[in-house]
C-alpha cells in the first residue's frame, strides 16, 4: 500500500489483520480530538493505547483489536430494540436436566411439569383453574384454554409469582381474585377485556406487580388500566384501540418505566405522554403516526429508547423532539421521511443509537442529522448508526459503528474496497486503452481501401477508448482516496469531475452500443439483399455516425442539465460515478436509468443478435452445397465470439437492472463488478474480435515483420478465404467488378448452384482475378 497520508505508520493491503490496523506513533498533544490518538474514521483499541481500527471493521463479527475488544464493548446498542433484547441474551442458560426437572408432587394428567416448580396446561380444553395442585406452584402456563375465572381459583397457591392466561376469551376479571398472590408477571393477552370496570375490577387485586401484559384485548383507556394497577412497571398493550388522546392522567403513570403499544392508533399530538416522567423506554411501532406533533415527549424527561419504526411519518420539525434530552436511542427504520428540520435532533445530546434502515435519505436531509449550522458538537455522542445505503456513513465520520459497512464497491476507507476491484480496474483500463488506441493507430498509418469501414471502426474504437479513460480516473481517484475516502466521498460524489466522469461512461456505452447495431443491420441487409439494399456512401456514413455521437452525447448530458440544481446529481449516487443504481434502484433519476439500461440497450442488444443470426443463416444457406472450410470454420467462430461478447455485456446488466427495479435482494459486490469489469468487456475486446484477428491484420504484422528481419519460418500463410465482409456494402462494388453480378444474386439467394463454368465458385473466381494480396487488401474484421 505505501506510506499512507495519515499520521500512522504504514501497512501492507491486504485483507489480514495488517490491512485493519494502523500503529500509532503520536503524542496525545498531535491526536485529533474526539477520537482519542486516532484520526477522524479510526478509532482506537484502548487496551493498547496505540493501535487503531477503521470504522467498517468494528462490530464486524471478527476480533481485530489485540484483545477483541471491537466485538465486545459496546457493538450492541443495549437501549436500542428494547432492554428486553438485552433481558433475552442475559438469561440464564440452564441444563436440560434443571429445564425438565419437577419439584411438584401432584400434576394433572392433561399438564406437565417443567423448571421444577412450572406447571404448563396449554391446549388443555380446560374450562376453569386446576383444583387440587401441588401448593408450591410458581408459574402457572394456562394459555390457549376457555377458562372461566372465579374469585377463589387462585387462592390455595401462595407461592404464585406468574401466571399465563393468554388466548382464553375471557371476558371479565372478578374481584379479588388475585388477591394475595406474590405476582411479578401477568399475561392477559389475546382475550376480550374490554374499557369498564366491571371487567377490569380484578386488576385492582395485583399488589405491584412488575409486568402486565393486555395485548390484543379491547381496552383503550390506559389512564384506567393504571389507576387499579398502582406501582406497575411494565405494561404491555400492543393491538389494541389505545389513541392517547383526551386523556385523564392517571396519578400512577409515574411510576412506569417501560410501555408497549404497537399497533394501536397512537397520534403524537401536544401532551400525549403527560404524566410519563419516569418511563425510560417507550415502544410505539407499527401505529401509522403520521406525524411527530409539537412537544408531544416533552414529559418524558427520563426516556432513554424511543421506536417510532414502522410508522407513516413525513416530516421531523424543529421541536418534534424537544424534552428527551435523556433519550440514548432512536429507532425511525421504516418511515417514509421528506423532510427533517436542521434543529430536530438538537434537543437530542445523549442520542447514541440512531436507527434508519430502510429510509431512503436525500443529501440535504442527511446534512440536517449530521450538522448544525450554529453546534460543532451536534449528535456527538453518537456511537451506533444503522442506515439503508452504505454511502449514508460517509456523513458520519466520528461514529465508530455505522451500518452497513461497505455497499460492494466502496467503504469507509476505500473508494474501491476489494483488491481484485484495485486491480481489475488497472487491467482492463490499460487492456481497453492500448488495444483501442492501436486500432486507431494502425488506421492513421495504414492505408485502407475501405473508407467507409475504416470510419465506423474508428469511431467505434474512439468511443471504447472513452470506457477506458473512464476506468483510469476511477483508479486514480482510489489511489487518491486510499485510507480516507470517508473524507472525500461527498465533495467527490458531488462535484463537476465526479459528473464529467460519469458522462464519459454513458457516451461511451451509448454510442459503442449504437455503432455496433447500426454496423449489424447494415451487414444483415447487404448479405441478406446483396443487391436490393441501399449502398452506403462514404457520406452518408459520416451523417450516420453524427447523428449517433449527437444522440449518445445528448442521452449523457440530458440528466445533467435536468438535475443540475440539485446535490445529489444523477451522476453522483455512488463513487463509481456510474448511474446503473443496481444497489440503489430509487434514486432521483432511476427512470431515465431505467430506459437507458434496460428500454434502449436492450433493443440494440436484440438487434444485433438478430442480425448476426441472420448473416450467419443466409452464408449458411448459400455454402449448403460447399464443404465447410478453414476460413469458414474461422469466420464462424468469429460470429459467434461477436455475438458472445455483445451478450456477454448487456444481457446480464440489463436483467440485474430488472432484479433491481422489481427490488430484488441484490449482493452489494454485484455492483462493483459489473461496472468494474462485466460493463466494460465489449470496449476491451472490440480491438481484438474487430481487428487483431482478421487476415488483414495478420497479413500486415507479418509483412512488418519480415520487413525487419523477423524469421517468420514457422508461420506458415494458409491460403486465404472470402470473408462476410465483401458482402456488405463496404465490398460489394470490389465483388460486382468481378462477377458482374451475373451468378451472385441467385447463389446468395439460394436459388441456384454456387458453380459457375468449370465448378468455380465465386469466391475462387475473385481470388483468381485479384490474386492473393488483393484479396488480403479488402479482408477486414467482422
Amino acid at each position: 500500500m505505501g506510506r499512507l497520508d495519515t499520521p500512522f505508520s504504514s501497512t501492507q493491503e491486504g485483507d489480514g489483520l495488517n490491512s485493519k490496523l494502523l500503529v500509532n506513533h503520536l503524542s496525545p498533544a498531535q491526536s485529533s480530538p474526539g477520537v482519542g490518538s486516532c484520526s477522524t474514521g479510526w478509532f482506537l483499541c484502548t487496551s493498547t493505547g496505540d493501535v487503531c481500527l477503521e470504522q467498517r471493521f468494528l462490530c464486524d463479527q471478527k476480533e481485530d483489536c489485540p484483545d477483541g475488544e471491537d466485538e465486545i464493548d459496546n457493538c450492541v446498542p443495549y437501549e436500542a430494540d428494547s432492554n428486553l433484547t438485552v433481558k433475552i441474551l442475559e438469561k440464564e442458560i440452564l441444563a436440560p436436566d434443571n429445564i425438565t426437572r419437577c419439584d411438584l408432587t401432584r400434576v394433572p394428567p392433561e399438564c406437565y411439569c417443567r423448571l421444577g416448580t412450572h406447571l404448563v396446561c396449554r391446549n388443555a380444553h380446560l374450562t376453569s383453574i386446576p383444583q387440587d395442585l401441588d401448593p408450591n406452584v410458581t408459574s402457572l402456563l394456562l394459555g390457549n384454554n376457555s377458562i372461566v375465572l372465579s374469585p377463589d381459583d387462585l387462592q390455595p397457591y401462595p407461592r404464585l409469582n406468574q401466571i399465563f392466561l393468554d388466548h382464553n376469551q375471557i371476558t371479565a376479571l372478578p374481584a379479588g381474585v388475585f388477591s394475595g398472590l406474590p405476582l411479578v408477571k401477568v399475561f392477559l393477552s389475546h382475550n376480550l377485556l374490554r374499557d369498564d370496570l366491571k371487567s377490569l375490577q380484578g386488576l385492582s387485586s395485583l399488589s405491584r406487580p412488575s409486568y402486565l401484559h393486555l395485548c390484543h384485548n379491547l381496552i383503550s383507556n390506559i389512564d384506567l388500566v393504571l389507576d387499579l394497577v398502582p406501582g406497575l412497571l411494565s405494561l404491555w398493550i400492543n393491538y389494541s384501540p389505545v389513541t392517547m388522546t383526551n386523556r385523564t392522567v392517571s396519578r400512577n403513570a409515574q411510576s412506569l418505566t417501560e410501555l408497549w403499544m404497537e399497533g394501536n392508533r397512537v397520534q403524537l399530538t401536544p401532551g400525549a405522554f403527560r404524566g410519563f416522567t419516569n418511563l425510560e423506554s417507550l415502544y410505539l411501532r407499527y401505529n401509522g403516526i403520521t406525524d411527530v406533533g409539537s412537544r408531544a415527549f416533552e414529559d418524558l424527561r427520563s426516556l432513554k429508547d424511543l421506536e417510532l419504526n414502522y410508522n407513516l411519518i413525513r416530516h421531523l420539525r424543529s421541536d418534534s423532539f424537544l424534552g428527551l434530552e435523556t433519550l440514548v436511542s432512536l429507532n425511525l427504520d421504516h418511515n417514509p421521511l421528506l423532510t427533517i428540520h436542521a434543529n430536530a435532533f438538537k434537543p437530542l445530546g445523549n442520542l447514541a443509537s440512531l436507527w434508519m434502515g430502510n429510509v431512503e435519505l436525500s443529501m440535504e436531509l442527511l446534512m440536517n442529522i449530521s450538522t448544525h449550522p450554529r453546534d460543532e458538537t451536534h449528535l456527538a455522542n453518537l456511537t451506533h448508526l444503522i442506515f439503508k445505503r452504505f454511502r449514508y456513513c460517509g456523513y458520519f465520520p466520528h461514529v465508530p459503528d455505522c451500518y452497513p459497512k461497505a455497499d460492494g464497491v466502496s467503504s469507509f476507507q476505500h473508494l474501491l474496497v476489494r483488491l481484485e476491484l484495485r486491480v481489475g480496474v488497472w487491467i482492463v483500463s490499460l487492456l481497453t486503452l492500448i488495444g483501442n488506441l492501436m486500432v486507431l493507430g494502425g488506421r492513421v498509418f495504414s492505408r485502407d481501401d475501405n473508407k467507409i469501414l475504416s470510419l465506423f471502426i474508428r469511431n467505434l474504437a474512439v468511443a471504447d477508448l472513452l470506457t477506458g479513460l473512464y476506468l483510469l480516473v476511477i483508479a486514480v481517484k482510489d489511489i487518491e482516496f486510499r485510507a480516507r475516502y470517508s473524507d472525500h466521498a461527498y465533495y467527490w460524489m458531488t462535484s463537476w469531475q465526479c459528473t464529467i466522469t460519469g458522462v464519459l461512461a454513458m457516451t461511451s456505452s451509448e454510442v459503442s452500443v449504437l455503432i455496433l447495431s447500426f454496423m449489424s443491420v447494415e451487414r444483415w441487409l447487404c448479405i441478406t439483399w446483396p443487391l436490393a439494399a441501399p449502398k452506403l456512401s462514404l457520406g452518408g456514413a459520416k451523417m450516420a455516425l453524427t447523428f449517433i455521437w449527437f444522440t449518445g452525447i445528448s442521452l449523457a448530458l440530458a440528466p445533467v442539465l435536468y438535475y443540475r440544481g440539485q446535490q445529489q446529481r444523477f451522476y453522483g449516487t455512488n463513487g463509481l460515478c456510474f448511474p446503473l443504481h443496481l444497489d440503489d434502484p430509487w434514486v432521483p433519476g432511476w427512470l431515465y436509468s431505467g430506459l437507458l439500461f434496460v428500454g434502449l440497450n436492450q433493443l440494440g442488444v436484440i438487434l444485433i443478435l438478430v442480425s448476426y443470426t441472420g448473416m450467419f443463416y443466409s452464408i449458411r444457406r448459400t455454402r449448403a452445397n460447399t464443404p465447410l472450410s478453414l476460413g469458414d470454420r474461422e469466420f464462424a467462430m468469429r460470429f459467434f465470439f461477436i455475438v458472445f461478447t455483445d451478450c456477454l455485456c448487456w444481457t446480464p446488466i440489463i436483467v440485474l437492472r430488472i432484479m433491481a427495479l422489481a427490488e430484488v435482494d441484490l449482493r452489494p459486490e454485484f455492483y462493483a463488478y459489473v461496472v468494474v469489469v462485466l460493463l466494460p468487456i465489449n470496449s476491451a475486446l472490440n480491438p481484438f474480435l474487430y481487428t487483431f484477428t482478421t487476415t488483414k491484420f495478420r497479413a500486415q504484422i507479418r509483412r512488418f515483420l519480415s520487413g525487419r528481419g523477423v524469421c517468420l519460418c514457422v508461420w506458415v500463410p494458409r491460403q486465404d478465404t472470402d470473408s462476410e465482409t465483401t458482402r456488405t456494402s463496404f465490398f460489394r462494388s470490389a465483388t460486382l467488378k468481378l462477377t458482374n453480378g451475373r451468378d451472385l444474386l441467385p447463389a446468395l439467394n439460394g436459388t441456384a448452384p454456387i458453380h459457375t463454368v468449370d465448378d468455380t465458385t465465386v469466391a475462387e473466381v475473385s481470388r483468381s482475378s485479384l490474386g492473393k494480396d488483393e484479396v488480403v487488401k479488402v479482408e477486414t474484421r467482422l
